[in-house]
């Protein structure tokens, strides 16, 4: 039985290996990618978003492709390899004769393992005949990143690439103004003074954030001089 092997530059993922049945290879190849898919949270205004850096439906799709697709007349293993910017699955076996990249990708589906396709199909891994690449295409959709696909005679490869490398994480301003909104939450409203203790800061800051939030839409001010208070935007 051919094996799925992970290799990366880190020296954590590099020789390790799954054995076992196709379905416990895929299940721990699956497990092992998903523990190091990290999430990125942004905010969008009191809203937040969670993205991982790579979208499980493409992770499911490229490792599902490397088993049913590939060429088992050869007895070398799969290839996982793990970067910081990428995920690549290298897969033994080029594409069918006469088929092209182009048909592929436009979800013409030529299986080369049909027997095991319909078993995968059957266990409802498989939703539907040749749409496993459009799926690992959609999946990036608005993200500004585009997957890879690269075949040889002999191999097929799919690049997927992190959606969060190269992306400014949250700063410290950013875990501040959570900070300040969790307050807000708690207590329906705060002034200036909450936010010098909540956070430390001094009051000309305290003001300044309060402000800036105001403007962000963050916060809605209410009254003025002494008695100004921010409450959330309803």
């Amino acid at each position: 039985m051919q094996n799925l092997t992970f290799e990366a530059t880190a020296k954590e993922f590099a020789g390790r290996e799954f054995s076992g049945s196709l379905l416990q290879q895929l299940n721990d190849a699956y497990d092992f990618i998903d523990i190091r898919n990290q999430t990125r949270a942004t905010f969008e205004k009191l809203r937040r978003i969670d993205e991982r850096d790579y979208p499980e439906v493409a992770v499911r799709e490229a490792l599902l492709n490397s088993l049913v697709h590939r060429d088992y007349s050869f007895s070398a293993s799969t290839f996982i390899s793990i970067y910081k910017d990428r995920i690549e699955f290298i897969t033994i076996g080029g594409l069918p004769a006469g088929v092209s990249l182009d048909d592929i990708v436009l979800g013409l589906s030529v299986c080369r393992n049909s027997k095991l396709a319909n078993i995968f199909y059957r266990l409802e891994l498989i939703e539907a005949y040749g749409t496993g690449m459009r799926k690992i295409i959609k999946s990036y959709e608005n993200s500004g990143k585009v997957p890879v696909i690269k075949t040889t005679g002999n191999a097929f490869k799919i690049i997927l690439p992190n959606r969060n490398e190269g992306i400014e994480k949250p700063d410290a301003e950013n875990e501040l103004e959570e900070k300040v909104l969790e307050s807000v939450k708690k207590h329906g409203v705060i002034v200036r003074k909450d936010v010098e203790e909540v956070l430390g800061l001094g009051q000309t800051a305290a003001g300044r954030m309060l402000k800036k939030m105001s403007e962000k839409g963050l916060l809605v001010q209410k009254g003025q001089g002494k008695n100004t208070n921010y409450t959330l935007p309803v």
